[in-house]
């Protein structure tokens, strides 16, 4: 297949779960002998055309609003060429490259797959979201051939949102649970492991708060966050205003391959989110035995349970008691890892995505093909004598 994925983010110049999806997708697809293209924005000094990992990145310049970039090169060349691949994959609603998308399918290209990758956006302003999802969300939706959902959940807020069910499949977030597993030899540290973005919607402050009450009774653990994010500087004066600095350890960036060994080493991973997809890293952790501790988001409930500790959103109090629960312990922890381990592996499995996305795209371009040949056939009925086109016959 011909293959053009469409992403606001790409990995590795940004880290962060939309990025690191489209990156192992696309590496993966192209692996399996797919010829894959992957349009996305500049975020660092990066070339504008480059091959990686077998496929192809093109990127564009252009404008930034709320983290959204903004790129009119992006819709002339989508415009120039919707029609040149198999499929169109674009990823979340929020971005403005998947309402390009959605308006060359309104037009006329190639089908239009569309990965949900979280309703809400843990950036934009609430009060803009009220006003987009129901109206431009919806209708990007609703403009799409196939939706691609991570829990039944979330397709049920779709559906909710008046997104017709057919449209719409349940395709779990997968992680490479070979190369995120556990290891029997090694001891964790007394660490706490957080890794997201510096954004309101992951709930950092809730998170330092509650390392603060639980760090009075647990003094020996430090808290280890990985993160960028432009409220960075805002969570480097709480740690300090909270007397913290000696017990939070910051790191910008870690690449995707050396994260299994820093989930190891951890006791605990937090997820102090207000708002999320199904985040990979909730899945990492679990698939390395790490037990989690998360708030109680909807489409996480069952993920998490038995595999950790659920608590309310925006309660520090709450946060500290799971982690001294789970600390306090061990066998429950133990347990909690084992079952996560095990839930990854049977429920999680990165390969099984890819290949149950792939069947995805099978089934969209087997219609086309069938209606291009259709079109083929119709057209030359015409010139057959004696025969009527369908046309005609209706």
């Amino acid at each position: 297949m011909k293959i053009l994925r469409v992403a606001g983010d790409l990995y590795p110049a940004f880290v962060g779960g939309i990025a690191i999806h489209a990156h192992e997708m696309s590496k993966m697809q192209a692996s399996v002998g797919h010829e894959v293209t992957v349009y996305t924005s500049v975020w660092e000094d990066e070339p504008l055309e480059e091959a990686r990992d077998n496929y192809r990145i093109v990127r564009f310049k252009g404008v930034t609003i709320c983290r959204n970039p903004i790129a009119p090169r992006l819709l002339y060349r989508l415009l120039r060429e919707r029609n040149a691949y198999d499929v169109i994959h674009a990823h979340s609603h929020l971005y403005s490259s998947t309402i390009f998308c959605a308006f060359m399918r309104m037009i006329g290209s190639s089908p239009l797959v569309v990965t949900n990758h979280g309703l809400i956006s843990s950036i934009a302003p609430m009060w803009l979201q009220k006003l987009y999802i129901p109206t431009i969300g919806r209708w990007i939706y609703n403009t799409a051939d196939k939706i691609i959902c991570y829990t039944e959940t979330e397709r049920d807020q779709l559906i909710d949102l008046g997104i017709h069910p057919e449209k719409i499949s349940v395709i779990h977030n997968g992680i490479d649970t070979e190369l995120f597993a556990p290891l029997t030899d090694v001891t964790p540290k007394k660490q706490i492991l957080w890794i997201g973005k510096y954004v309101p919607g992951k709930g950092v402050e809730y998170l330092l708060r509650g390392f603060q009450l639980f760090s009075s009774e647990f003094p020996d653990y430090t808290l280890l966050m990985i993160g960028r994010g432009p409220q960075k500087d805002d969570c480097l004066r709480m740690i300090e205003d909270l007397g913290l600095t000696e017990k939070v350890i910051l790191r910008d960036f870690v690449q995707n391959r050396d994260l299994p060994k820093i989930y190891q080493q951890s006791s605990l991973f937090v997820l102090p989110s207000l708002m999320e997809g199904v985040p990979r890293t909730i899945l990492e952790a679990m698939a390395c035995g790490v037990p989690v501790a998360c708030t109680e988001l909807p489409q996480l409930v069952k993920i998490v349970s038995g595999c950790g500790l659920l608590f309310p959103l925006k309660d520090p109090e709450a946060l500290a008691a799971a982690l001294s629960t789970l600390v306090s312990d061990p066998e429950m922890a133990q347990t909690c890892g084992k079952n996560g381990r095990e839930r990854a592996v049977s429920m999680y499995s990165w390969s099984d995505t890819v290949s149950k996305t792939q069947d995805l795209y099978a089934s969209l371009i087997g219609g086309r093909a069938a209606d291009k040949s259709r079109e083929s056939r119709d057209g030359n009925l015409k010139h057959v004598p004696g025969v009527s086109s369908p046309d005609e016959v209706r």
